[in-house]
């Protein structure tokens, strides 16, 4: 397994290219791409703002590798990974993180000291790292347990790890990284609105833990269980725009409609047609982007009798019309 620290990737790398994209009293971006022949390709792009960065990295490898960072530095993160998958092993945590494709996470480590193994294939994740003083008083002004909880780990300096296993990456989460990355502002305005989103995406992934501390745990469900749930979500990701059913999913996976139901809730925190629906509107924002179709024939293909019902929902969900207007 090839072996990278972060300190040394233009070792490692034959081709780096690195550029500064923005630059100002307040914000600075820089992105970066990589390659190594035969070994991996990817790029990482990183934004800082007051009291916050944002690292997004995206990996094609020709085998695991093994990422190491040596830092030793307190640190406070959350991490959404969108695809692929990641094993952490942290020097002070006791058992290995599993962190797949589509769950979230949050962690504070007072000694931040790590090794990664990213499997082969295509990863893809979304990190925020905190300042420690603006999260100190970001939290301090909050009244929630989990929070709360959080607070007094970084008082005193213990591991606050909020587990993947529960959480998986919620529609509303997926939407506002989308937005990220998608994000047609300039200057100021660019940034100034990344700031924001990440704040909102940060509410959401707090809302989503304290929801989890009053929801029995993940456990409950048997290996053999998960593993049919997840082949339900891997299914309906490869055919959302056909016309399922509870009943046809249950007869072809072997799960009942009580534990496709229950279970999809609480693993994937949606509903399978509140899945369906979210991608068949993703869908439709990337043909109407396109310009692939206009708003009828885009309707029309996710599924919508109604051009209206369809563009009253896009506006709701997206906050624009989906006439651009």
């Amino acid at each position: 397994m090839d072996k990278l620290v972060t300190d040394d990737w233009d070792k490692r790398f034959s081709r780096m290219d690195q550029r500064l994209v923005h630059s100002s009293d307040r914000y600075t971006e820089v992105s970066l791409t990589f390659e190594e022949p035969g070994l991996a390709a990817g790029s990482l792009s990183l934004v800082k703002t007051p009291g916050m960065a944002l690292k997004q990295i995206a990996i094609r490898s020709e085998r695991p590798l093994l990422f190491c960072d040596v830092s030793d530095t307190e640190d406070a993160n959350s991490a959404f990974i969108l695809s692929g998958g990641i094993e952490s092993r942290f020097s002070n945590v006791k058992k290995p993180v599993d962190f797949r494709r589509e769950r979230h996470g949050f962690q504070y480590n007072p000694s931040f000291q790590a090794e990664h193994i990213v499997h082969s294939g295509h990863f893809d994740a979304f990190q925020i790292t905190y300042d420690l003083p603006f999260f100190r008083e970001l939290i301090q002004s909050t009244e929630t347990s989990t929070l709360d909880k959080v607070a007094n780990s970084m008082d005193r300096r213990e591991v606050f790890f909020a587990s993947p296993d529960r959480f998986g990456v919620q529609p509303r989460m997926a939407d506002i990284i989308q937005a990220i990355r998608t994000c047609t502002f300039q200057g100021f305005t660019r940034y100034l609105f990344i700031e924001a989103k990440l704040l909102e995406l940060f509410a959401l992934q707090v809302e989503h833990m304290a929801q989890a501390s009053l929801q029995p745990a993940t456990g409950q469900w048997s290996r053999v269980d998960r593993e049919k749930l997840e082949a339900v979500r891997e299914f309906i990701e490869a055919n959302y725009l056909m016309p399922l059913t509870l009943a046809q999913l249950t007869q072809q996976f072997g799960l009942n409609e009580f534990k496709l139901k229950k279970g999809y809730k609480e693993l994937f925190n949606t509903t399978v047609f509140g899945h369906i629906h979210h991608l068949r509107m993703k869908k439709a924002r990337q043909l109407l982007a396109e310009k692939a179709m206009n708003v009828s024939e885009t309707a029309y293909y996710i599924g919508y009798q109604n051009v209206g019902s369809f563009s009253a929902e896009f506006k709701k969900r997206f906050g624009y019309s989906p006439t651009g207007k």
